[in-house]
């Protein structure tokens, strides 16, 4: 049981968006751009509380004069019994309006012509079947290491002792006597009055008795307190995490130790979810990099790989550890407008797809690395050859433009030469990305030759790049040498004011300094736009 389709309407930032999530889907994009959003939407739909009137507030609106649609579309649908019928679910729709003050929350076989008219109504069973754990980023890690009906731990002993009981028939009673017998050394030990001059519990229990029957005096029925551990769930509910750590040799309660750690235990409480319960649960967590350090960063994206095989995860994250260009298909690159609100940038899902990338597997493995891996994270990227060039233009930008690329979420990706820059603007095409800007050297026309010349119809384009006549030494007549040389020679003519900067380099400027409103196109438009074949992509 997956997501196939969500689509989004009036919600917070969002004014419409639709998605076609993979198993494992990444939401990726700047603070504030909406990522939240759409975990949210999601749950309110399929999360675990109910969405009723009492949830509607005007903060939920984008425009308070329009309803709140959320539609979520199975890729398959879902056998659910509703009273005595058979129902197959294929979507779930939400409608909520401020005024008047409504929300309905429905059920379609066949959205939205279905035979029950309305839908059918929510209710717990199908949760039990289709829910979505929401865990945003600002959790309560203490809190989450307890045992409670809010919490995951809690969740699956809950799940534990309902198992027992259906294993014994139902018959909780039964359950109760043979726990009963099976534990009554362990009671015996621990009511025993091993101290007669200590408090003890056997002394707690008759002191406690006599109190009750004391302040109990006059009440029509007789009033007799229970003080006992035969209930299975109560053990359950007992359970607590300690952590042992080889230096020194010692146990921790999983309270006392750092948010580091406290997070590690709760994403493997999620993991441990997730494999138990495949197939029945959505998953939507929030930044899971947080506290982790690079290694483990990298352990947990892998083990997200494994467990959407049988679950769907969204997860948002602004760390290049958790996203991998062999995987772009999963990538949902968000941006936010004045007049659109939230969108995802239009991928070319004809091109962008598991077999493709499996394909160009190793050639996507010798062109990106983690920094290389910003660029899906950039408002803008400036696409340059070598490392002289990265530092000539961060230079610029810092030291003579006076420019604080990081706060403009401006990248500088090194591409490993002409070739690289020609490729990675394939990249930028086929997952949508708008705001790059490519610079390379007129040099070496013998030894490029591209699958698809990208860098021709780019340099007819001023707002898209510029190509640097000779190469970048000959341009600014700098010496040759080693590439720690040409770094440092580069480097230190930028930071010359008596250099008087090139005009074909104030287009560089002039790309960064103006806003871009990202063009959206329709799907259908994409591949026709590109006109790319299967050999002219870099995947």
């Amino acid at each position: 049981m997956k997501i196939a389709k969500l689509e989004i309407k009036n919600f917070r930032s969002i004014k419409h968006l639709v998605l076609e999530p993979t198993s494992l889907c990444a939401l990726v994009g700047p603070n504030n751009v909406g990522k939240t959003n759409i975990l949210k939407a999601i749950d309110l739909v399929l999360g675990e509380g109910w969405t009723t009137k009492a949830k509607i507030a005007r903060e939920l609106f984008n425009d308070i004069n329009h309803k709140i649609e959320i539609k979520v579309d199975f890729d398959e649908p879902i056998e659910w019994h509703y009273y005595l019928n058979l129902v197959s679910v294929n979507c779930v729709t939400l409608t909520m309006t401020y005024d008047p003050l409504d929300c309905k929350v429905r059920l379609w076989e066949d959205y939205p012509n279905d035979k029950s008219g309305e839908g059918y109504y929510l209710n717990e069973d199908f949760k039990k079947d289709c829910h979505f754990i929401y865990i945003p980023a600002g959790r309560n890690l203490t809190g989450e290491m307890r045992i409670s009906d809010w919490t995951l731990l809690g969740k699956l002993m809950r799940l534990v002792y309902e198992n027992y009981v259906k294993h014994y028939s139902g018959d909780e009673d039964k359950l109760k006597e043979d726990l009963k017998e099976k534990i009554k050394p362990a009671k015996d030990f621990l009511e025993s009055d091993f101290d007669p001059d200590s408090i003890t519990f056997k002394k707690f229990v008759d002191t406690f008795k006599k109190y009750c029957e004391i302040n109990s005096a006059g009440l029509a029925n007789e009033f007799i307190p229970k003080l006992n551990i035969y209930n299975l769930n109560w053990f359950y509910k007992t359970l607590q995490i300690h952590i042992k750590e080889d230096f020194p040799e010692k146990d921790f309660d999983a309270e006392e130790v750092g948010a580091g750690m406290q997070n590690l235990l709760l994403i493997s409480i999620f993991q441990t979810y997730a494999e138990l319960m495949g197939g029945k649960v959505i998953f939507g967590i929030e930044e899971p990099e947080n506290f982790l350090y690079p290694n483990a960063q990298r352990s947990l994206y892998q083990s997200f790989q494994e467990l959407s095989r049988n679950s769907q995860i969204f997860y948002t994250t602004h760390n290049p550890n958790f996203i991998d260009a062999h995987r772009a298909y999963e990538i949902e690159i968000l941006q936010k407008t004045k007049d659109k609100g939230t969108i995802n940038l239009q991928k070319d899902k004809q091109y962008l797809t598991e077999e493709t990338a499996e394909k160009e597997k190793f050639r996507i493995y010798t062109q990106f690395n983690t920094e290389r891996n910003e660029l899906f994270f950039a408002r803008k990227v400036i696409l340059v050859e070598g490392d002289a060039d990265k530092i000539l233009w961060t230079t610029f930008c810092e030291n003579r433009w006076k420019l604080d690329l990081d706060k403009d979420g401006v990248t500088i990706i090194e591409c490993g030469g002409k070739g690289g820059v020609n490729y990675f603007i394939g990249v930028c095409k086929l997952v949508g990305i708008q705001d790059y800007f490519a610079i390379w050297d007129q040099d070496n026309e013998e030894e490029y030759n591209p699958r698809k010349d990208w860098l021709g119809e780019t340099k007819d384009d001023d707002d898209k790049g510029i190509e640097i006549s000779g190469n970048l030494e000959k341009f600014l007549r700098l010496p040759e040498g080693n590439n720690a040389q040409k770094v440092k020679n580069a480097y230190r003519w930028v930071l010359d004011e008596k250099n008087e900067i090139p005009k074909l380099f104030l287009k560089v400027k002039k790309f960064l300094t103006e806003k871009h409103e990202p063009k959206i196109s329709a799907e259908s438009e994409i591949s026709e736009n590109n006109n790319i074949n299967f050999e002219d992509i870099p995947f």
